[in-house]
């Protein structure tokens, strides 16, 4: 399509991995700092317990640690996510490396404990959280379907776009054609008019010269009158000739306009059957062991050229065994109907193919989302 842009094209299939990779980078980043402050608040819990000794700290740590992720939205939907909590002075607390002893056991004794819990909480707990955004979970996922379904919107807008000018410029040919008609018939008839009025003006000459001719016998006076008379119908005799040649050059010229428009139509026409005859000649000679129906070939033509490259994977494919071609779906299966199978290429390419009696395989729609509808009442009449 010649008003449509490959540079948008371009940037509708690079954009949305790009901000979709920046987008992940900024959300570990935020996940993280939100991570730190939320575990800082509730990794110890109740201080009552560790200051009474009735709970070490390290288990306290693992317990509340443990619980928060559990219930983070974040955690369960796609972040994976590393905590690490140790002292100022950089004893590592959770995870801890050895499994802490529970307390309450015979003669336990809780003030060892609390002292040990007291001094490490005098430390100063410091908690570090590595947050990563895992692919294909929900928030990844969502993520990049609406950076994908935005760029979609950008192609269907601007194909939108592209197909309103190119039927601007139809309506706009059509219309200069049918003005210059116009124009040719009105100046067929204002030829037909001073044709008229030359033939009236020739009458009128004879009649006069006949006239003079008879005044002449019988009043020679009246001659210079009459042949000044004579000369006035010749000038405008001759001022017809001039405007009658000057509107034979506009009909001329407006005949070649014409002509050169219904020829330029003829070549567009020509060129279009000539390249729909080379494809079905490539098609019948590379693929042998298949049909391509007419309707197929036309929507092959109107398919840009990665499209086309993919659709023609999808017919060599069928020449080759048509059992290994993914189906999506069937199209036509219900009583007294035939039944239309139908590929998905290139994520928006549709081709539908049948087979015939004699178990060939014969592919007679090709096309894409947009044009599915159109495709769907072609296969109904089928």
């Amino acid at each position: 399509m010649r008003f449509f842009s490959i540079r948008i094209l371009v940037l509708c299939i690079l954009l949305p991995p790009v901000l979709y990779l920046l987008t992940v980078t900024v959300l570990e980043r935020q996940a993280e700092q939100r991570l730190t402050r939320q575990i800082e608040e509730v990794c110890t819990g109740d201080p009552q317990r560790l200051l009474d000794g009735s709970l070490r700290l390290e288990n306290a740590l693992e317990s509340n640690i443990n619980r928060y992720l559990a219930a983070s939205f974040l955690v369960r939907n796609g972040f994976a996510v590393r905590v690490s909590v140790a002292t100022r002075a950089g004893k590592l607390l959770y995870p801890s490396p050895l499994e802490p002893a529970e307390p309450g056991h015979a003669g336990f004794d809780p003030r060892p404990v609390a002292v040990e819990n007291f001094a490490l909480l005098s430390e100063g707990l410091a908690v570090h959280v590595e947050a990563r955004l895992e692919h294909n979970r929900l928030i990844s996922n969502v993520i990049l379907g609406g950076y994908v379904l935005a760029a979609l919107a950008v192609l269907l807008v601007h194909y939108r776009a592209a197909g309103r000018q190119m039927s601007r410029m139809e309506r706009e040919r059509r219309g200069e054609l049918d003005r210059l008609v116009q124009c040719e018939r009105q100046s067929a008839a204002r030829l037909s008019d001073l044709q008229a009025e030359r033939e009236r003006l020739r009458v009128e000459f004879e009649r006069l010269k006949s006239a003079m001719e008879g005044e002449r016998a019988r009043a020679e006076r009246n001659e210079d009158d009459l042949v000044a008379e004579i000369e006035s119908l010749e000038k405008k005799l001759d001022e017809n000739h001039g405007d009658q040649g000057t509107r034979e050059e506009e009909i001329r010229a407006l005949s070649e306009k014409i002509a050169l428009l219904e020829k330029e139509q003829r070549r567009e026409d020509r060129g279009h059957h000539k390249t729909a005859a080379a494809i079905e000649k490539r098609f019948a000679t590379l693929y042998k062991g298949i049909l391509v129906h007419a309707r197929a070939v036309d929507g092959f033509l109107d398919l840009n050229e990665e499209l086309r490259l993919k659709a023609e994977e999808v017919i060599h494919q069928l020449n080759a065994d048509s059992d290994l071609v993914a189906v999506k779906r069937k199209v036509f299966g219900k009583k007294n109907r035939e039944t239309v199978l139908e590929v998905v290429f290139a994520y928006k390419g549709r081709l539908y193919f049948r087979k015939r009696e004699d178990r060939r395989v014969e592919v007679v729609a090709i096309g894409t989302k947009n044009t599915q509808d159109r495709e769907l009442e072609f296969l109904s009449r089928l």
